[in-house]
């Protein structure tokens, strides 16, 4: 048995209101104002007038590469990849004009063998026009202006099917023409679930012991705030569970849990989707075929997140939640070893479960090459029902709808399922460790914004010459105090600070800029700095850099170095490296003053380094002497003509 961290959610915490005695226990509440799902009754030409289907453009059926990374284990449910969309894709779509006289931009896209294709729009711009996604009855959209962020930058809704198609309805007063505004440069591509298993003919990706929580009528209102959550990071699709989170005053604020190892960035927060009723109708009624039935949510923002030695937890806002959903009540208490718990969540990336259990008492455990400390986690040893990678996240109750954790880690065999494992603990973070990150928001005081004076910063970095750096005024209406934190929401994006204060008699600065070591390929780079003040909304920076070459930088490797003699002949592979994305000729090769040019051909296969691209060539060479022997490569850039030259250094022995 080994301890893995399960993806998860984080649901929000709770503290006392001013001046008040301080709320230790918060009992969940049900919401029941006006539906804010984002669900748009307005259909695409395509479908509202029964157009002919587009021309469709098709990728590759997956690789080996690909169908072996959908496969690879870690520590979150993987149940997709992310497949790069050639430039020219967009090329295939055409315009049409409908019945009324409107233009209309319309092409279908495909990848063959997925069950949901979610498309990842680029340098959106389309005004007062709009774009849908559909495969002739799900439709995401519309989206319009420069997406739902503002930034030109987001992950579209999933439409269930290995073929969508996608169209553009330009505003009235725009002009129709070959070029549409907006990217798309790769697509999130969803394995379909796991096949028919061999003894129970099902094809349910959970294991057999799970309990459907419909047949627990008091755990109704815990089911409708939990919910699974799929989100886009590092080239591929993973899920999580998590809950809606009360605050302390039932401001119905739409807060969700989950675990810090499932949604610990901006951008992972950004691609979220919430499926809120993925589950049965009933106790004993036929699994769910759709996971979007019942309503969804797309997008949000991450506020706080803990790592592992800090309880493992994250808390997102999301734009809108469904009418008649509950919001989980929290339990900052410690409740005592053997307390009867529960545990709602999506095991496997399958539809809603149940697990019952009780506390016992908790220990230090490993979860990969890092502690999680007894102090901040609950264990809890299942008797009814398992966790699985895809429970990440959920809620932890120690009565219906009242969290006292997310799950965070739990055992995972080779040779035994879920359900064989016995005992099988899982551990979860404790609420009351979480609290003290969230606290602001779960008591929802009074909070002053932040606002920056710049919403947008545009950096251009040429040949990896480091930009000048940007400040940025930050300013509040609040004459009081206010302190802020600063989040840069990249690992290319550098501040002059992280946190500081601030009144509307002293407002504050911060230099922002961009560091040209972590851009390590030209083309475009979009991020967010995002400002946090108590409880207030956040508030972003948008930054772009466009990393630009107009020369080569071709690398030289040598292995094995040292090169040991055999029978005085020595083998050695000489790798070039060009990292810059402009190709090159190569024109020159010496080892020593012996001159090899003629042979770059034969033993490269080419003389021509692609943008981005590498050469390699196995040597066998003899008649050297022992000692340091130093290779010379020459080139000349195909676009401008530059010549360059490099040297590396073998030891001979």
């Amino acid at each position: 048995m080994r301890n893995l961290v399960f993806a998860g959610c984080t649901l929000l915490l709770c503290a006392g209101l001013a001046g008040a005695q301080p709320v230790t226990r918060k009992e969940p509440a049900r919401y029941a104002g006006p539906d804010r799902s984002a669900i748009s009754a307005a259909l695409p030409p395509g479908l509202r007038m029964v157009l002919r289907r587009p021309r469709e453009f098709a990728l590759e059926p997956l690789g080996q590469a690909e169908q072996a990374k959908l496969m690879e284990r870690g520590i979150l449910q993987r149940t997709g990849i992310h497949r790069s969309v050639p430039a020219e894709a967009l090329a295939t779509g055409a315009w049409e004009t409908t019945e009324t006289g409107a233009p209309v931009w319309r092409m279908a896209l495909r990848s063959p063998g997925s069950a949901g294709i979610r498309v990842e729009f680029r340098n959106f711009s389309v005004g007062g026009g709009k774009v849908w996604l559909h495969d002739g009855s799900e439709v995401a959209g519309p989206y319009t202006g420069a997406g739902i962020y503002g930034n030109g930058w987001f992950w579209s809704a999933t439409v269930p099917s290995e073929s969508v198609t996608l169209e553009y309805q330009p505003a009235a007063d725009a002009s129709a023409g070959d070029a549409v505004p907006f990217e798309v440069r790769a697509i999130s591509h969803v394995a379909p679930q796991s096949g028919v298993d061999a003894q129970t003919g099902s094809t349910d990706p959970a294991d057999y012991c799970h309990l459907d929580p419909n047949c627990y009528p008091e755990w109704a209102g815990a089911m409708s705030m939990t919910a699974q959550i799929s989100f886009e990071e590092n080239g591929s699709r993973y899920v999580c569970s998590g809950a809606l989170l009360a605050t302390a005053d039932d401001s119905f604020k739409p807060y969700f849990l989950t675990a810090g190892h499932c949604i610990h960035s901006e951008e992972a927060a950004r691609s979220i989707e919430v499926y809120w009723k993925y589950q049965t109708a009933a106790c004993g009624a036929e699994p769910p075929q759709s996971r979007s039935a019942g309503g969804t949510t797309l997008g949000g923002h991450l506020l706080a997140s803990g790592t592992l030695d800090e309880g493992d937890y994250s808390l997102v806002l999301l734009p809108e939640v469904p009418s008649g959903v509950v919001f989980s009540g929290w339990d900052l208490g410690d409740p005592p070893v053997g307390t009867p718990v529960a545990g709602i969540h999506h095991p496997a990336g399958s539809w809603k479960r149940i697990s019952f259990g009780n506390l016992i008492p908790s220990q230090t455990a490993l979860v990969g090459n890092e502690e999680a400390p007894a102090s901040r986690f609950r264990d809890v040893v299942w008797s009814r029902g398992r966790a699985e990678p895809g429970s990440s996240g959920s809620p932890l109750f120690t009565s219906p709808g009242v969290i006292a954790g997310m799950l965070s880690y739990g055992p995972v065999s080779d040779v035994l399922s879920a359900c064989q494992i016995s005992p099988s603990v899982s551990g979860y973070g404790k609420f009351s460790a979480a609290y003290e990150g969230i606290k602001d928001y779960v008591e929802d005081l009074p909070a002053a914004g932040v606002a920056p004076s710049e919403t947008n910063l545009n950096f251009t970095i040429l040949n990896r010459a480091a930009p000048g750096a940007r400040t940025v005024g930050l300013s509040t209406a609040s004459t009081g105090h206010v302190e802020f934190k600063l989040r840069a929401d990249a690992p290319w994006i550098v501040l002059s600070t992280a946190s500081g204060a601030l009144s509307a008699a002293n407002p504050a600065a911060v230099a922002i800029s961009a560091d040209p070591s972590q851009m390590t390929a030209p083309g475009q780079y979009v991020s967010t700095v995002t400002i946090l003040s108590g409880a207030a909304a956040p508030r972003f920076i948008n930054v772009t850099a466009t990393v630009k070459a107009d020369r080569s930088d071709v690398t030289i490797g040598i292995t094995p170095n040292p090169a040991l003699a055999v029978f005085d002949t020595r083998e050695i592979q000489v790798r070039l490296a060009e990292n810059a994305g402009v190709s090159s000729r190569i024109t020159t090769l010496k080892l020593n003053t012996f001159d090899f040019s003629a042979y770059i051909p034969a033993w490269f296969g080419t003389d021509r380094i692609g943008a981005g691209g590498a050469l390699t060539a196995s040597l066998k060479l003899g008649g050297f002497p022992a000692g340091w022997q130093f290779l010379e490569i020459r080139g000349v850039d195909d676009a401008t003509g530059r010549m360059w030259s490099r040297t590396a250094s073998v030891d001979f022995r």
